[in-house]
This record gives C-alpha cells, sequence and structure tokens, in this order.
C-alpha cells in the first residue's frame, strides 16, 4: 500500500474526537457566506474525507486520487521546501457542529473523520497530510450546504475556473530563474525564428493561437535536435542558422506538394519534419557536405509526393502515421538509387 493510501487510512481511523476553535475571516458572495480559515495538516487529517464517484456510484462525484500526483506534492514540500498557498475548498458537515462567533471572529468544529468534504483540492490535502513535517493552508470552508449545492459547486469550480496555459510558463521560467539548460537554448531559438525565419511572427510565446506555432508545440518538437544528432553540442548560432536553413527548405517542398494543409503552421507537419530533422540532417551532410537550403531542399524533395491533405485529425496516431509516410518515401528515394552501379549510370 503506498504513502498517501495509508495517509488516506489514517485519516478515516482517525477517532479522537474535540472541539477546535480558529481565527476566521467571512466572505460573502451573491447572497453566499463562506469563511477563510488557516488550518494546520494535523487537523486536516483528522477531519476531511473525500466522496469519490468510484467508492459510491450513487452520490460520489469527485475523480480517483492519483497517487503519482499527490506524492510529488509531498516531495514538493519536503524536500524542494516549495509552499502551496492556493485554499482548499471544505463543506462543512452536520458531524462538524460547525458555528462562527461573529464576537470574536473565531469558527468552531468538532474534529472527526467526516467533518469535513473535500470539494476541491484533494491532491493537495493528501500531499500536507503525507508530509512528515507541520504545515498550515489557507482554506474555504461553505456551511450547511446540501448534496445538490455540493455537487453543483464542484462543477463551477471545475469548468469555470481556468489553469495558466503551458506554454506561458514555458515563457516565464526564465523569469523565476527555473529554466532547465534544454528549455533556455529552445527559448532562445524560439526567439530567433519568431525575428528571422520563415516562421517570423507565425509563432505565439505566450499562448496558443490557431494559424502560429506555440511553445509548447516547439519545445516538443524541438527536443532531439538538441539532444542527439549533429546539432547535440553545437553553439546556439549555429543551431540557429542550420534550423532557419532547415525551416526555408521545409516550406519550399511543401509548397512543390501542392497540398493546402501543407504549412509549417500546421503543428502536426511541424512536429513531423522535425521528427526526421536528424536524418535529414546527416543525409545532406553526407550527400553535399553543407547545410545550405537547396542542398536540405535536395534531401527532404522525396517527401513532397505525398498528399498532406489525406491526414486529418491531430491525435498522437496522425502524427505517427506522418511521420512514417516521410520516412518511407525518403527511405524508397534512398534505396532506388543506392542500387545503382557505375555501368546502370554511364
Amino acid at each position: 500500500m503506498g504513502t498517501v493510501k495509508k495517509a488516506a487510512k489514517r485519516v478515516s481511523s482517525f477517532s479522537s474526537v474535540r472541539a477546535v476553535r480558529f481565527d476566521a475571516l467571512t466572505c460573502k458572495q451573491n447572497s453566499t457566506e463562506f469563511y477563510v480559515v488557516v488550518l494546520p495538516n494535523d487537523i486536516l487529517k483528522s477531519t476531511c474525507f473525500v466522496s469519490r464517484r468510484e467508492e459510491n456510484p450513487e452520490k460520489g462525484f469527485q475523480r480517483s486520487l492519483n497517487e503519482s500526483r499527490a506524492k510529488d506534492i509531498t516531495k514538493y514540500l519536503d524536500e524542494v521546501k516549495g509552499i502551496i498557498p492556493s485554499a482548499l475548498i471544505l463543506s462543512a458537515q452536520d458531524s462538524a457542529k460547525f458555528s462562527f462567533d461573529r464576537n470574536s471572529n473565531k469558527v468552531s468544529f468538532v474534529t472527526n473523520s467526516r467533518s469535513f468534504m473535500v470539494l476541491d483540492g484533494q491532491h493537495r490535502l493528501w500531499g500536507l497530510i503525507s508530509s512528515r513535517n507541520k504545515h498550515c493552508i489557507p482554506v474555504v470552508i461553505f456551511n450547511k450546504l446540501n448534496v445538490s449545492n455540493e455537487v453543483k459547486l464542484f462543477i463551477d469550480i471545475n469548468t469555470t475556473q481556468k489553469g495558466v496555459p503551458k506554454t506561458l510558463i514555458l515563457d516565464i521560467k526564465n523569469l523565476a530563474g527555473i529554466e532547465t539548460k534544454l528549455e533556455d537554448r529552445q527559448r532562445q531559438l524560439f526567439d530567433s525564428l519568431n525575428k528571422k525565419s520563415v516562421l517570423a511572427g507565425l509563432m505565439s510565446a505566450e499562448k496558443s493561437r490557431v494559424g502560429k506555432i506555440s511553445r509548447t508545440a516547439f519545445n516538443q518538437a524541438t527536443t532531439a535536435l538538441f539532444e542527439s544528432g549533429f546539432f547535440q553540442n553545437k553553439d546556439n548560432e549555429t543551431v540557429c542558422k542550420g534550423v532557419m536553413n532547415y525551416l526555408e527548405a521545409a516550406e519550399k517542398v511543401f509548397r512543390k506538394s501542392k497540398s493546402d494543409k501543407a504549412k509549417l503552421t500546421n503543428s502536426i507537419l511541424f512536429r513531423a519534419v522535425f521528427a526526421i530533422f536528424n536524418e535529414v540532417i546527416d543525409k545532406t551532410l553526407g550527400s553535399y557536405s553543407d547545410l545550405k537550403s537547396e542542398s536540405i531542399v535536395n534531401s527532404l524533395e522525396p517527401i513532397s509526393r505525398l498528399s498532406f491533405d489525406s491526414y486529418t485529425g491531430t491525435s498522437n496516431a496522425t502524427f505517427q502515421k506522418v511521420v512514417d509516410d516521410m520516412r518511407s518515401e525518403l527511405n524508397e528515394y534512398n534505396n532506388k538509387y543506392h542500387d545503382l552501379n557505375s555501368s546502370s549510370l554511364f
């Protein structure tokens, strides 16, 4: 049984019942009042539970616990010494005997294993209670909600709240000084290509946009060229020149295909041309001893025979199909001319 599951078991079997009081703030929005309280993880461990759909098909509504995610939160707290400032959202149950004293601005409740139902933040909760250290966290507590209200609030929280786009996180990591070496090189290459390449102005750094290559898609596509192949240990300027020529060549080959969908801003095709990047670069160096745009065009030319309009969807299966077909065309071209001997040539 994993650490998180053991922690969950300890919570459900916690039998000590006592009355406690904590300072609180009240907040009212559209006639609904709730309370903001700071609680330590030992209190949360002894009072919180989750109503999961898999455990209670009739009345449960929460998703299953992702144990790996919860362990990552514990590791973040204990090893990285990170902080979790965002509030848990709880619903006080009848067994909590929850009350608020407006004179002292304190809430009081009874600690038992079903005092508070978790409406939002179950992974943060299990990460906190699995920590070997004592931590406090802000919580928002609703009181006197019925089951219908609890489920509606859960749905509202999980459909109206939207996380920060991954591409924005990548864009600002350098400001926090937490970029990896690979992310740093990819950011510099992205910014350079967005200024002086055939994709200039067609790349979006902070969020995904239709018709533009996002930083997330770019990083996903270019990881291999930094980790293996000819450019692995080259300086940033050399990498930039090589990729600029490669993109220029790919655009020319796409135009030759006469397929409407054959554009570098098509994220599937963008990823696909970089999936074959290292082998095309090796082929070009072997055949022409340079990486000029026209040389790369000659190496890539076989893929112009593909009907790019026939590929539909944005799934990994579609991406893999495009890559396989590109490699098939390149290999067919190589095999066709590899077997020619001098008597055949002249």
